[in-house]
């Protein structure tokens, strides 16, 4: 085993914002990053520095023993007294069950046990705060104390020192070997604000190599070392080659690009990823998580301690689901080392065995954590951007035993997705081991006093920038809510939170009704969320805050124990749908006539669990009716997003108002809810015809019936039959309507030779009653009107006016009188055709009364002789439309039946 020279505890202040230059400096000749997943084996006559490193350990006390086995393995070629065993961060915290109900001390002695010689602090190590009175076990500086030192040079206190430590130094081949610690600056929104208040969590580039300057100073008071070693909890998002795909993240790139040229290796942690890479000749190492691999860099050192190779490797812990190495084979200080470990974890089994074993419910479906698809396969075990089956069944859990158990009771709960480690599995039986694998963090539970415009900025903080305005590595993160909440988004979970932060939720929910702005609601959550992690800063505005004195796992049995038969069931509803289109552009409630409709649509209606129901049907109501469905398209498992286009139709009796419209995904059930504003739709006139007066003397129809539409369709033929008094149909064509939807035409009677050549015209009408019925394609339906009128051999009719007009104004006074008498025609005046009409307008449009001019007259009706009586139409005077149409519009608004007689004086 090396040798520790001195510990050195304080040392260096990390700084921050100073990009460092260096030159003339010397950097290893050779390197080489082997692929092999092989252990190296030393290089006989070369002084080597056998370096192995682990990272995100996270408590797998129950993979100690094959663990042990690996790490032995790879330091026998070399000799313990020529490695350094080096933990790079999280050996502990979202831990087994069987280290964690015992707060995680079987996996720091099982550790030590092993020979690690330097531990890096991770974001959990803070789980349980930094230094709390409360806490003599699991907070930092208890694991510092436990480990003899927890390294994290870019920590430091209010004061400027440090808060942990910044490096330490072992002898190794005769050579100083100093390791400098440093923990990702993201600290902060991933554990409890509370418990690391007075903390900063510096650029940990910055600081490692301010400590790796102070380390090559020659200055002996503040540290030397031969050989660096940088330890980084942080690393790049991706797995394996090639380095350009984790150069191009940003905190990847500082690290592989920045860290001081004295700083002869790196090591990395974090995320959880796997790769080694010989970058400027010099190695850069993750070996993934959970005991899984031991990543190894061996260094070639001259006489005068440079590293003048080096080489790396990912070694695997298991092959298959067997250990990779049998450690029967073992003997001396490595069987003693591998048997010491083996005994605590047999022993920390055993003890959680009977604390776990007991049964507190009953489960017989998967309950698990959002999934990544693929294909049909589960790419991705734990996505923390989706909604899931056991976000909703915790985040249930804490409501429930808010309102069961406390006087102050909770509207609503909210659970963060990275406090969910572990799936539930429908086998039958619900332990507390199951359930304290699910949360393991043990927080307590708050209930907070949240107004309506914060908890709608918390859901909006989702896509997650950081206290610096950073996107940070999981730039969305999904909520998990109680059942009786629900909203609305717009854009996409993959929008850039930089730029759309603040745009995307439309509409929040609880318990039907929307949340108002200004009213507080009651929230039950982790005491970590309370605090404003995992960088939802709203809830940082409460109005109050109440700590329960409960914890979370205890109000997840309790709920369960309170559940009929104990039975725990998935909660198959999602709590936010992906709207688009739907509200207008400003984001205002969209308004909706009467009758009419509003398309839009509809994402990501599915949860993204094991199991999850697969929706294939989106239904929209307003007050349980009916007015909208559609297919959903896309299946989540197959990797794909669900999808509907949507198209409502407001009834066409619903009065107008303020509405919620309900969205249903079937057969989950998942709902949503929106407003909507239905207005009173336009009064649209129904198409109408009117004849000139509903009776004509014989007289009267000599000179011609003048009919007219309006409320047809513009630019548009009308068809117009007529049926005479002997039932015959005659059909008049060349009918159109104008700009405005209306129209206006003639009839007269006339006789016809047998070619069809005009006799006489402008007859008087056969007695009887004639209908005009007029009828139009509108939008694929037949819309019809009818008007009648009565030719009889009689003397004058009254008029719409109510006087007796007739062919002859008994008083013979002008129109422009102002009296209702019509035209002076005693007189005999002669009209614009210089006949005495009686005030009926004539034909126009070249028409002569004398000849009877129209246009096409339809079907003929044969009289049977050499003449024929026939039913032609004319045109019609423009002022005379006008007095039709504004006489219609008014009978239509009365509801009452239209007729109107237009005295017109000759020109």
């Amino acid at each position: 085993m090396a040798q520790v020279s001195k510990f050195v505890k304080g040392g260096v202040a990390a700084a921050a914002g100073c990009a460092l230059a260096f030159t003339g400096l010397a950097l290893p000749a050779q390197a080489e990053a082997l692929k092999t997943n092989a252990p190296i084996v030393p290089t006989e006559g070369t002084t080597q520095i056998n370096l192995i490193g682990f990272n995100d350990f996270h408590g797998r006390i129950t993979h100690a023993s094959a663990f042990a086995a690996n790490v032995l393995d790879v330091q026998e070629p070399f000799g313990a007294e020529n490695t350094i065993i080096i933990g790079n961060g999280d050996q502990v915290g979202a831990s087994e069950f069987e280290s964690s109900v015992a707060s995680d001390v079987p996996t720091r002695d099982a550790l030590k046990a092993l020979g690690v010689e330097a531990f890096t602090a991770g974001n959990h190590e803070f789980d349980a705060g930094y230094d709390l009175a409360d806490n003599d076990v699991n907070d930092a500086v208890a694991i510092q104390q436990d480990f003899g030192h927890l390294l994290a040079a870019n920590v430091t206190k209010e004061d400027g020192s440090l808060a942990l430590d910044a490096y330490q130094i072992y002898e190794v081949q005769g050579f100083s070997v100093a390791v400098v610690g440093a923990v990702t600056s993201s600290t902060p929104s991933g554990v409890s604000p509370d418990g690391i208040q007075g903390l900063t969590f510096g650029d940990p580039v910055v600081a490692v190599n301010d400590v790796a300057a102070d380390l090559k100073d020659g200055d002996a008071s503040n540290g030397e070392a031969d050989i660096i070693i940088a330890s980084y909890h942080e690393g790049g998002p991706e797995n394996g080659d090639p380095i350009d795909n984790n150069l191009a993240n940003a905190t990847f790139a500082e690290i592989a690009n920045d860290t001081s040229p004295e700083v002869d290796a790196i090591f990395n942690a974090h995320t959880h990823r796997v790769y080694n890479y010989e970058y400027n000749n010099r190695q850069i190492v993750q070996a993934g998580e959970y005991a899984g691999n031991v990543g190894q860099i061996v260094l070639d050192v001259n006489t005068e301690g440079d590293v003048v190779a080096s080489s790396s490797s990912v070694i695997p812990t298991y092959e298959g689901d067997a250990p990779r190495v049998d450690a029967t084979t073992f003997t001396g200080d490595a069987a003693t080392t591998y048997s010491n470990v083996t005994a605590i974890q047999e022993a920390a089994i055993a003890e959680a065995e009977v604390l776990g074993a007991e049964q507190v419910g009953v489960v017989n479906e998967d309950i698990t954590r959002g999934k990544a698809w693929d294909a049909g396969a589960v790419a991705v075990e734990d996505n923390r951007a989706q909604e899931s089956t056991l976000g909703g069944v915790v985040a249930d859990s804490m409501v429930t035993w808010a309102n069961a158990n406390t006087e102050m009771g909770a509207d609503v709960s909210i659970m963060n997705p990275g406090g969910l480690r572990a799936d539930i599995l429908g086998d039958g039986s619900l332990t507390y081991k199951d359930a304290q694998s699910v949360l393991p963090f043990v927080n307590n539970l708050s209930i907070i006093e949240l107004s309506g415009a914060d908890l709608k900025t918390v859901l909006e903080q989702q896509w997650q920038l950081d206290a610096d305005g950073n996107v940070p590595g999981r730039p969305y993160l999904q909520l998990g809510l109680s059942t009786n909440i629900n909203y609305t988004y717009s854009g996409a979970t993959s929008d850039d939170p930089a730029t759309t932060q603040g745009t995307h939720i439309q509409s929040v929910y609880i318990n039907g009704e929307a949340i108002v702005d200004d009213q507080t609601y009651k929230v039950v959550l982790p005491s970590f969320l309370a605090a404003g992690g995992d960088n939802f800063f709203a809830l940082n505005n409460a109005v109050s805050k109440f700590d329960t004195g409960s914890v979370d796992l205890s109000a997840f049995i309790a709920y369960v124990e309170s559940l009929e038969n104990k039975e725990l069931q998935p909660e198959q509803t999602r709590n936010g749908f992906n709207l688009n289109g739907y509200f207008a552009e400003d984001g205002s409630t969209p308004q909706v006539e009467q009758g009419a409709t509003h398309t839009f649509t509809v994402s990501d209606v599915d949860l993204y669990s094991l199991d999850h129901v697969a929706n294939t049907e989106l239904v929209a109501t307003i007050d349980g009716q009916e007015v909208g469905k559609a297919d959903i398209t896309g299946v989540t498992a197959n990797g794909e997003i669900t999808t509907a286009e949507l198209t409502i139709t407001v009834p066409a009796a619903l009065a107008a108002g303020a509405y919620t419209l309900e969205l249903t995904a079937n057969p989950s059930g998942s709902t949503v809810q929106v407003p909507l504003e239905v207005t009173e739709a336009p009064v649209v006139a129904e198409p109408t015809i009117v004849a000139e007066k509903d009776t004509y003397t014989a007289e009267e129809s000599a000179e011609g019936v003048v009919y007219a539409g309006a409320n047809w369709a513009p630019n548009a033929a009308v068809k117009i039959e007529v049926t005479l008094p002997d039932g015959t149909v005659t059909e008049i064509t060349g009918v159109e309507t104008d700009d405005a939807g209306a129209f206006t035409d003639g009839l007269v009677w006339e006789t016809t030779d047998e070619s069809g050549n005009v006799i006489e015209s402008n007859l008087p009408f056969p007695v009887g009653t004639y209908t005009i019925n007029a009828s139009q394609e509108i939008d694929g339906e037949t819309v019809t009107a009818t008007t009648t009128f009565t030719v009889t051999d009689g003397a004058a009719t009254d008029d719409a006016n109510g006087d007796s007009t007739g062919t002859d104004d008994s008083t013979g006074d002008d129109d422009s009188t102002g009296d209702a008498t019509g035209t002076d025609d005693s007189a005999g005046a002669d009209d614009a055709n210089g006949d005495a009409t009686g005030g009926v307008v004539p034909p126009t449009d070249g028409a002569d009364s004398d000849t009877g001019a129209q246009g096409d007259n339809g079907d003929n009706t044969d009289n049977g002789g050499v003449k024929g009586d026939n039913l032609a139409q004319t045109g019609a005077n423009s002022t005379l439309i006008f007095g039709l149409l504004a006489a219609a519009a008014a009978a239509i608004a009365l509801g009452g039946s239209f007729l109107l007689f237009r005295r017109q004086r000759g020109a």
